[in-house]
């Protein structure tokens, strides 16, 4: 990679957290976890991530909610939303919430790293273009 990509993943599970943290890091990703909305929040006050990885229902600040006031600090972030209900209008909330991408739980892991790398990619070619 030309520079470290630096990822943020949400889930107050936190099993699911170090399992996709251990995956990540992998990869080559540098990986922070928070438990809670709330948390990512002053993570992400201190951190300049690239891409922002949660888990829909949460405690308190729910994935959507952090999705929104983290894009208007930094509209440049990507995110995935993992969840285990189905998102009926995925373009709809793409629009609404800037999501870039989801994934139904339970999620298989490899599917998830191909949609990091290609969220990621598909971003910088944007970028390229501009």
């Amino acid at each position: 990679m030309d520079k470290e990509i630096r990822v943020l993943v949400v889930d107050d599970e936190p099993r699911i957290c170090h399992l996709i943290f251990d995956v990540l890091v992998q990869e080559g990703y540098v990986v922070d976890i928070s438990f809670s909305g709330t948390d990512a929040l002053q993570m992400i006050k201190k951190h300049n991530y690239h891409m922002l990885i949660t888990d829909l229902e949460m405690p308190g600040i729910d994935g959507l909610e952090l999705i929104q006031k983290v894009k208007k600090k930094n509209s440049e972030i990507r995110a995935i939303m993992i969840t285990g209900n189905a998102i009926d209008d995925v373009a709809v909330w793409a629009v609404r919430y800037g999501i870039d991408n989801y994934m139904k739980k339970p999620f298989n892991i490899i599917k998830l790293k191909e949609m990091v790398k290609q969220t990621l990619c598909t971003h910088k070619i944007v970028l390229e273009k501009m």
